[in-house]
């Protein structure tokens, strides 16, 4: 086990406990740059929300992009870009269609508990979904640790797609909201572009659902009577050539079994 992973472990550990004093978490004023997490999937996550109700990485699915944005309730940076947040969660509550969802992670360390957090989301009126941090989280936070010192900074925000894979990674407090907004706006286009040019496999046609007639056409093609197309949708089994048993699944697919 790498020292990295054993000092996320120990953090983590110590965490729950709520022993440990703030001033180990450095916050810094300055520009948000970017961090290491990029590439990371984090969807096997689980945790509660602040209600204490059970909530997980399938929360990513619901979205084209989740924005998670880290934070404690003695971190002065932190809060003051907290009032971004929310009016991201307003803009996009407004045009549910762009698929993007604000998430708060409240990290529970020292006098930043569920109730405190409570008390400054709703002294505030800031309405968007936060969630208890998990391991997980903590794992994110000290991938900015790269000299193994036990030392991370917060706030840290990092963008989610919708299998979970963390596509940028934010360290440090935004001052504006429109340094958000262009950062979300620029990764949702991206992500829209990338969701129009994905592959359903068995939607052979391209009509956006499998059917039978999708298995009629690949039968077609492994009996040499039609011409293989749309190879990437048409190989279920992933052997590299279409063939009498993607028809099947297709078809069973078709069928719901």
């Amino acid at each position: 086990m790498n020292m990295k992973r054993i000092l996320s472990l120990m953090l983590a550990a110590v965490l729950a406990l709520g022993i440990v004093s703030p001033a180990l978490a450095k916050t810094t004023p300055e520009l948000p740059t970017r961090g290491d997490a990029i590439g990371m999937n984090i969807s096997d996550f689980a945790t509660v929300d602040l209600e204490n109700n059970p909530v997980d990485g399938s929360i990513f699915r619901e979205n084209t992009l989740t924005v998670v944005n880290m934070w404690a309730t003695w971190c002065g940076p932190c809060l003051s870009e907290m009032p971004h947040f929310q009016q991201l969660h307003e803009v996009y509550s407004a045009t549910p269609e762009d698929d993007v969802m604000m998430l708060g992670v409240l990290l529970i360390n020292g006098s930043s508990t569920v109730s405190s957090g409570k008390q400054v989301l709703n002294s505030n009126g800031y309405t968007y979904y936060n969630i208890v941090h998990s391991s997980t989280f903590i794992d994110i936070l000290y991938t900015t640790d790269d000299e193994n010192t036990g030392y991370v900074s917060i706030p840290q925000t990092v963008i989610v797609d919708r299998n979970g894979v963390i596509r940028d990674h934010i360290v440090g407090s935004f001052p504006n909201y429109a340094q958000v907004d262009n950062l979300v706006s620029d990764w949702l286009e991206v992500l829209l572009e990338e969701e129009a040019g994905a592959v359903t496999p068995g939607d052979v046609d391209n009509d956006g659902s499998v059917a039978i007639g999708d298995a009629v056409i690949v039968m077609r093609m492994a009996m040499g009577l039609a011409e293989e197309s749309n190879i990437d949708a048409a190989d279920i089994n992933g052997n590299g050539s279409v063939d009498i048993g993607d028809a099947v699944q297709i078809l069973r697919m078709a069928m719901g079994l």
